[in-house]
């Protein structure tokens, strides 16, 4: 395969992937800030958390530190204002010394027209911005490849 095949292969590579990503996170963290800003709110409780083990690729050639770890997600136990019992799962896993306690109470804010549509305010969008920020170096990375390839047909 030829220098400029590459580069063509790796810019449709990254550029759509990057794009995919940044895009998907950013729709979610305007999600959670449109939340935040004018859902409606009620007081939860953590009812339980649902353990979830890491998983690497069996067949990876390269080791993930966290492979095999064990992550909890909080489930969470709140009322709507039309008083539907609502109990939901977060998005969000974390080590059993870091995740929010049994019996912790917390705020929710969620969409009464989609209640399922629900999120933790005090829960940080930083992680969302990660994906972001990783998706738009992404998409960069692949337009790098873009050029490369345009140029180095010259």
């Amino acid at each position: 395969m030829s220098h400029s095949a590459v580069l063509w292969v790796f810019s449709l590579t990254f550029t759509p992937m990057g794009a995919v990503i940044g895009v998907a996170a950013y729709l979610k963290v305007r999600q959670i800030r449109r939340l935040v800003l004018t859902g409606i709110r009620a007081q939860g409780v953590v009812t339980r958390h649902e353990p979830t083990q890491m998983q690497g690729h069996g067949d990876a050639t390269i080791i993930i530190r966290s492979s095999g770890t064990t992550v909890y997600f909080p489930v969470i136990a709140w009322t709507t204002a039309d008083n539907r019992p609502m109990e939901t799962r977060s998005d969000i896993a974390r080590p059993l010394d870091e995740t929010l306690a049994i019996g912790a109470r917390v705020e929710v804010r969620y969409d009464p027209a989609d209640p399922s549509r629900w999120t933790l305010p005090a829960e940080s969008n930083s992680l969302w911005w990660l994906a972001v920020g990783l998706g738009a170096l992404f998409a960069v990375i692949g337009l790098g490849f873009f050029f490369g390839a345009l140029f180095s047909q010259v």
